[in-house]
């Protein structure tokens, strides 16, 4: 019995029905406790303090007596006009209409949805289930030297046999000017490609660690270069990318909170779907 209540005090429906029954309770009793006869328009001190509070956050002061009766008005005729349009049955079949209400029933939803928190060990669970979501990049750290669009293999040959007897030599008094950056730290795909173009960051993994190597081909032209540092792909602790899992986490749960409402609520309907038959429609 006891692990059966446990169950249902972690279903996140469980939760939905507690907390949107608070949410209804309290924008009861801020518009009054009760449903008022229909020729009868209450404006209750809630619906005040909230008129107050939209004002204030506009204009950044209270209204005076005189903008406070004006609000109150104002809403007064809103409701009018409202309970008159619904009463013509204006609400009916308008797409407008039709959509803020359900966003409204939506809103409640993802208040709950928000509110809902992982049991112990369910974070981790979601975690591992969804690991590929979370790899870390390789990232790679190199320098440069770049040689033009068209260098002549003897040119590339050269230079690499210099860089390669005497490693203390400024790499940057050989190749040609460019603007490209001569160096670059740990950097994932997208950064690099940036710079150097698509497919230059896949021929550096290649590469041999900290020894100058190529050609290797940017979009610019070519280069020599020696890797520095690099990363592989790898999976974080769940500690280090947390407040991203739980946010996942609570997107996953709003769908599901959603779509198990809606199910709920449409059971309660005989849905019919009439569908014009092709053969007998009219050609315009």
């Amino acid at each position: 019995m006891n692990s059966l209540l446990q169950r249902l005090l972690r279903e996140p429906l469980v939760h939905f029905a507690v907390i949107g029954g608070v949410l209804f309770a309290v924008y009861a009793a801020m518009n009054g406790a009760s449903e008022p006869p229909a020729d009868v328009i209450s404006i209750a001190p809630g619906r005040i303090d909230q008129l107050i509070e939209e004002y204030e956050s506009v204009w950044m002061r209270k209204p005076t007596e005189i903008e406070l009766d004006a609000l109150i008005e104002e809403d007064i005729r809103e409701e009018v006009y409202y309970r008159e349009a619904v009463a013509l049955g204006l609400d009916r079949n308008d797409a407008i209409v039709r959509r803020r209400m359900r966003l409204k029933m939506e809103f409640l939803m993802d208040s709950t949805a928000n509110a809902v928190e992982p049991a112990e060990g369910e974070l981790e669970a979601y975690f591992k289930a969804n690991e590929a979501l979370y790899l870390l990049e390789p990232r790679v750290a190199f320098e440069q030297v770049y040689f033009g669009e068209h260098p002549s293999p003897e040119a590339i040959a050269d230079a690499l046999e210099i860089l390669l007897a005497d490693p203390t030599i400024d790499p940057m008094t050989l190749g040609e000017r460019t603007l490209l950056p001569a160096e670059l730290g740990l950097s994932t795909v997208d950064v690099v490609s940036g710079v150097f173009g698509k497919g230059f960051f896949e021929q550096l993994v290649m590469l041999p660690s900290r020894v100058w190597a190529g050609p290797v081909s940017s979009a610019y032209g070519a280069h020599i270069v020696r890797t520095l540092d690099s990363l592989p792909t790898r999976t974080p602790r769940l500690e280090d990318v947390l407040d991203d899992v739980l946010t996942d986490w609570k997107m996953e749960k709003s769908i599901e909170i959603h779509d198990r409402d809606y199910a709920r609520r449409r059971a309660r309907f005989d849905v019919e779907i009439r569908r014009r038959d092709p053969r007998t429609a009219q050609t315009q």
